[in-house]
């Protein structure tokens, strides 16, 4: 689930390897520069959440936005060696 509103989309549910799909077609429309991905209403995620994210980065022209990521999921952007590569 996305809910988008001034600049800043929320993003709910689990982002899996499952759903990742699903979820970057419907985020793909309403990604711009500035644009603010907000995880905080995520109840699951896997690697597959790093993909959405760095897709996003690049359809967003690198200029992207990051909160709310749980701690479990930087330890897993850190093991993959690319938790520096993320967006704040």
């Amino acid at each position: 689930m996305i809910a988008c509103e001034n600049g800043c989309c929320r993003i709910g549910g689990e982002v899996t390897v499952d759903s990742v799909g699903g979820l970057l077609r419907e985020l793909q429309p309403r990604l711009a520069p500035g644009t603010r991905l907000d995880f905080s209403g995520i109840e699951r995620a896997d690697s597959a959440a790093l993909a959405l994210i760095f897709s996003a980065m690049r359809q967003a022209g690198g200029k992207l936005a990051v909160s709310g990521l749980p701690a479990d999921f930087v330890t897993l952007a850190e093991l993959y060696g690319v938790a520096e590569l993320l967006p704040t």
